[in-house]
């Protein structure tokens, strides 16, 4: 089964990085408070750039099981090539 990295950078440097099955996060609202919510990002998902709400919960599982639960102070993901990367201020 493929797989995907997940990695959560701060400026401080890496916050969290493991290797899980999925990956889930919650994107920002626009400025009108629509919009949003929950994504979920599997290995073959589409590029993108997802900004995320502010104090959201980045979640990698693997097998049923949380890998990693990390809660950043918005930011941004990027997810290619079966990598997602989060770039936020801190991470927590």
């Amino acid at each position: 089964m493929k797989k995907l990295l997940l990695t959560v950078l701060t400026p401080s440097g890496c916050a969290a990085e493991a290797e899980c099955s999925s990956v889930t996060l919650f994107a920002r609202d626009n400025d009108a408070g629509e919009g949003g919510g929950s994504v979920g990002i599997r290995p073959g998902h589409l590029p993108a750039v997802i900004a995320l709400a502010p104090d959201s919960v980045v979640k990698g599982s693997s097998g049923g099981q949380t890998v990693v639960s990390v809660t950043v102070s918005g930011g941004f993901a990027e997810v290619r090539d079966d990598k997602v990367t989060v770039a936020a201020e801190s991470a927590f």
